[in-house]
């Protein structure tokens, strides 16, 4: 259902692409997603192992040099290809890791080591690596994003601590932030589509090699995840560096790069919800419990 809605979602924005005019929202709902993940993560110092490291530093890699790969034949798709790569563990990968039994401490570890450590990143790689139109400097970026990351945890740990009544009628609500990442993706989408009606009428193709590299690298980072994890944590290390943070990424490709780029981390959400999906209806067939 959650991938209709999706669809949903990409094909108003093409067709009804009013949502340009509302990109400064992205930063609040992303800002809203990261305080409900942030409600219930809890880290057990025993889980974390070198392969959260290694995690790590597949997605700083394989993005800089697919970036540098591409670069010399299309800027465009360099860059779309580079912010799709680079987002770190999606804020719904304990989910589906507890909904396939797997060990959920693990997908957590990942989601807070990778949400912080490319944070702080990427002021740092952005500069370097694009040829963003924005002026982006280190300053430029690392202040907003240090914001947007570090608001929500605060806030979601003194509601957690002080407000704890507050706190387990949130945590009930954590599935709502799935219809702000809908927002954040139809916003993303409507920029996007204006963008390439008013400036890139005769490049219609770089939208289509968009989508097919960015089902490509959804496909590969599962795969690399679960040679990764080996036999312990092949399931919960696939998870957290196939399902990314793409709301994350989209905003920071609007604010720096630019409205084409954000189309990377938008199809790369497709394609992971409907892996994802796929692999929620195998659960199921199995008869194990759904959510």
């Amino acid at each position: 259902m959650k991938t209709v809605i999706l669809l949903v979602a990409i094909i108003a924005g093409i067709f009804f692409p009013y949502g340009h005019n509302y990109v400064y929202l992205i930063r609040y709902f992303l800002m809203m997603m990261l305080f409900f993940s942030f409600l219930d993560v809890k880290i057990v110092k025993e889980i974390v192992s070198l392969i959260h490291f290694e995690i790590l530093a597949a997605i700083i890699f394989t993005s800089v040099v697919l970036y540098l790969l591409i670069k010399p034949f299309n800027v465009i798709l360099a860059q779309a290809v580079f912010i799709a790569a680079i987002a770190p563990t999606a804020i719904g990968a304990p989910v589906v890791v507890s909904l396939k039994k797997g060990n959920v401490e693990f997908a957590a570890f990942s989601l807070l080591l990778n949400n912080v450590a490319i944070a702080f990143l990427l002021p740092f790689l952005l500069p370097i690596l694009t040829n963003s139109s924005a002026g982006v400097s280190i300053v430029k970026v690392l202040i907003p994003i240090l914001i947007t990351i570090s608001v929500p945890f605060a806030v979601a740990q003194i509601i957690k601590f002080l407000l704890p009544k507050i706190w387990s009628r949130l945590v009930g609500w954590k599935d709502s932030s799935f219809f702000f990442l809908m927002g954040t993706v139809y916003i993303a989408i409507s920029d996007a589509s204006n963008y390439i009606r008013t400036e890139l009428t005769a490049n219609y193709g770089i939208v289509f090699l968009i989508a097919l590299t960015s089902a490509l690298l959804c496909i590969f980072y599962f795969t690399l995840g679960w040679f990764l994890g080996g036999k312990k944590f092949a399931f919960e290390a696939s998870q957290s560096l196939g399902q990314k943070n793409n709301a994350f990424t989209i905003w920071v490709s609007l604010l720096f790069i630019s409205p084409v780029a954000t189309l990377g981390p938008v199809f790369y959400v497709l394609a992971q919800n409907v892996y994802i999906s796929w692999e929620l209806y195998n659960t199921n067939s199995v008869h194990v419990s759904p959510e």
